[in-house]
């Protein structure tokens, strides 16, 4: 394959070092083109280039909005991945694979473009957020700040374990819709008025003091001027998911016999990777 100072550079002996670094990975990328090849033909179904340069343009949309930075941001992508000219064919073509067996299964209801609408453009709250271990640890918080009189950013930036600690415990605007968020927070910060400090809120990793700074008004943006857009983000989202759980299902279903025990090793590993629950 090559040679170092006169002396040749073997495929056997870089064999087990490239299976350790990538192995895993590019056997379950070829175990999935080759179950997806066959669930393809038993459902009388070709894929064209058309469908692979409309799977390239949907991963330049999710990079950038300019057509060049996208580009130059897919180009980084491939050199960080190892995307080389037959691996992001691949990439392309199972993309393709898996969006064409889906298509037919993404609905796209009213109620999930409504809820789309109101998470983007709808009203928000902007709070301020503190988390503690403890609900014991969380009251005595909340007694610093309202019997203390210590300022909540305060306490959030000297006490909270949560990463908005460094901003003093300021959120990005909450929207009730908005499922990046604990319920339990949502459902909070909608009881209070401005200023108001709530409850302890339990939440997974300790207790959830909440202060409501402002509330904001929606974007102004009518539902019928986005609606369009809306719906084909809808469609996209439904679409991932369900490519998603196809790849696995067909990850799953593979009769795969690994004989090589470097290479089964890091297959089990990945096999456990892509089929743990998202």
């Amino acid at each position: 394959m090559a040679y170092v100072a006169g002396e040749p550079v073997r495929a056997d002996d870089l064999r087990t070092p490239m299976l350790e670094a990538t192995g895993g990975e590019i056997l379950s990328e070829w175990v999935l083109d080759e179950m997806l090849r066959r669930r393809l033909d038993t459902a009388g179904q070709t894929l064209t280039q058309a469908d692979l340069d409309a799977e390239r343009a949907v991963l330049l949309a999710t990079l950038s909005d300019d057509a060049d930075d996208a580009a130059r941001l897919l180009g980084e992508l491939r050199g960080r991945r190892g995307w080389g000219p037959t691996r992001f064919e691949a990439l392309l073509r199972r993309n393709a694979g898996l969006r064409a067996l889906v298509a037919q299964r993404g609905e796209v209801t009213d109620q999930a473009v409504q809820q789309a609408y109101r998470l983007q453009h709808g009203p928000s709250a902007r709070g301020r957020l503190i988390v503690a271990e403890s609900l014991r640890a969380a009251q005595q918080l909340r007694e610093r700040i309202l019997v203390g009189g210590e300022p909540f950013g305060e306490v959030a930036a000297l006490a909270s374990t949560d990463v908005s600690a460094a901003q003093g415990g300021l959120l990005s605007p909450i929207r009730p819709e908005d499922t990046s968020y604990p319920s339990a927070m949502r459902q909070a910060i909608e009881l209070l008025e401005v200023g108001d400090v709530s409850q302890p809120v339990a939440i997974d990793g300790g207790f959830a003091l909440i202060k409501l700074e402002e509330n904001l008004s929606g974007s102004g943006v009518e539902f019928n001027e986005v609606r369009a857009e809306l719906e084909q983000a809808v469609r996209g989202r439904a679409e991932r998911v369900l490519m998603q759980q196809l790849a696995r299902e067909l990850i799953s279903g593979a009769e795969l016999v690994v004989l090589d025990p470097t290479l089964k090793a890091l297959w089990d590993a990945q096999r456990e990777v892509l089929l743990s629950p998202q």
